[in-house]
């Protein structure tokens, strides 16, 4: 693309200088004023082949904008057509980015007749959910957000064909990733209606590059935002609580509405899942985008087996240390490291590996025996959920670690061979995979609840 830019250049150059000796050549052959008038237009032309060179080589060139500004303002009769307009062109090119990707976006709606009837509401008085998504593949599947279809009843996608003509499906559950807030629906569609969205691996998005986001605000279907990418690692709070990493921030308006649906770059190419906005339920400028590069792994695991192959210790544990106040109520002993096991399921890996979880009285509501404190898995150190989730995200399931805990205040170590994460979501929807797939799963009850971004308060 850079040698295509500089064979440009150097043609309008080429150009320029053959009309500016052609003036002169003119000019001394024939002196007079019919002559002017077409050395003039030769001038005149001259200039736009130049405008046009340097608005196509705007990236490389950044002169361009202050020759175009001091040019106008010392030519204010000079007018350009609207074909050579740098602002014209622009306009088509993002006209011709949402077109071409249109019909890879859908439209999500999705109802909660279920809990209507658990919390005894008319099912006419629950609202629908509105979200959006994308087609992945030619099978039919759809990437949206965990949050958009977290304990619904049924989930309708509305797809647009090159016509503009959209055609509406009842949606199927592939599989979900609460941890990277995602999930997988599938469409029984024709492959001739599935456009699959354009996605480059290798594409590393930067700061102030545009970004361009489609998808369905409010029930606005097919709305497209433009801005540019305002900020890279930052961090959200997945619904699980656990931290999604690597998050792109950008001023495209995302609003309700917009969660599952793409932000593209100017290639049109997707860089991100759009899935948060920091403000008061409306775009405040600063949206989150879950970078595609961090999510492919899930959707990849999904796809193939209807699970994310991400490896476990099959506990539950204290999400953070208890204060001493906290301690004395609880008859929890302070633990100044560590990670304490509350719970250890069934058939885990942590039960074969003889770990043992905290035992409480129910009358008395005191620890009867506390569990095993987590300190460490081979040479990593553990003192926060942060630290156990960025380690285990090191292994995959079947590997085999050395775990080192404490019990009554001794160290000790044990073999573990990890699980695999096998959660789903509480939901009606059908499985892909038939009815029977989901007797294989975990029912993980996540609250239905907005995405936050973490925010750290810095000096300036």
């Amino acid at each position: 693309m850079n040698i295509i830019k500089s064979f440009l250049v150097f043609l309008f150059l080429i150009n320029s200088t053959y009309c500016y000796n052609l003036n002169n050549n003119f000019l001394l052959k024939n002196n007079n004023k019919n002559n002017k008038n077409n050395i003039n237009n030769i001038n005149e032309l001259r200039r736009k082949i130049l405008y046009l060179g340097i608005g196509y080589t705007l990236n490389n060139i950044k002169p361009a904008n202050a020759y175009t500004s001091a040019y106008i303002l010392e030519n204010n009769n000079f007018n350009f057509e609207k074909k050579n307009n740098i602002l014209n062109f622009i306009e088509n090119e993002q006209n011709k980015l949402f077109e071409d990707t249109i019909e890879s976006v859908c439209y999500i709606s999705t109802e909660y007749t279920s809990m209507g009837e658990k919390f005894n509401i008319n099912k006419d008085d629950l609202p629908k959910g509105v979200g959006s998504g994308f087609i992945w593949d030619d099978e039919g599947h759809i990437i949206t957000n965990f949050h958009v279809i977290n304990k619904v009843d049924n989930a309708l996608v509305t797809t647009t064909k090159k016509n503009k003509e959209t055609i509406t499906y009842n949606a199927k559950l592939t599989g979900v990733d609460p941890d990277m807030d995602l999930a997988v629906l599938k469409i029984d569609a024709p492959k001739k209606y599935l456009k699959i969205i354009k996605y480059n691996k290798y594409f590393k998005p930067k700061v102030g590059q545009f970004s361009f986001a489609i998808g369905n605000p409010f029930g606005q279907d097919h709305t497209f935002t433009t801005g540019v990418i305002s900020g890279l690692n930052r961090e959200l709070s997945a619904p699980t609580g656990r931290k999604i990493y690597n998050v792109i921030q950008t001023d495209a308006a995302i609003n309700p509405g917009n969660s599952g649906g793409p932000l593209l770059n100017s290639m049109g190419e997707l860089i991100g899942i759009n899935t948060a906005s920091l403000g008061m339920g409306v775009s405040s400028g600063v949206g989150f985008a879950i970078s595609i590069n961090n999510a492919i792994n899930s959707i990849n695991d999904i796809i193939n087996t209807g699970y994310v192959q991400r490896a476990i210790l099959g506990i539950s544990y204290m999400e953070r240390r208890p204060t001493i106040s906290e301690s004395e109520k609880s008859g929890i002993p302070f633990i100044d490291k560590g990670l304490l096991i509350l719970e250890i399921s069934q058939d885990s890996p942590s039960l074969d590996g003889g770990l043992q979880g905290t035992i409480m009285n129910n009358q008395t509501k005191k620890v009867e025996r506390l569990g095993d404190i987590i300190i460490g898995i081979n040479n990593y150190n553990i003192n926060n959920p942060d630290d156990l989730n960025k380690i285990l995200k090191m292994y995959k399931p079947g590997d085999e670690i050395i775990l080192k805990y404490l019990r009554n205040n001794k160290e000790f170590t044990t073999k573990i061979i990890l699980g695999n994460y096998k959660g789903t979501t509480f939901t009606k929807l059908e499985n892909e995979r038939g009815k029977n797939f989901d007797n294989k799963s975990r029912k993980i009850d996540i609250p239905l609840k907005n995405l936050e971004p973490k925010i750290e308060p810095k000096l300036n």
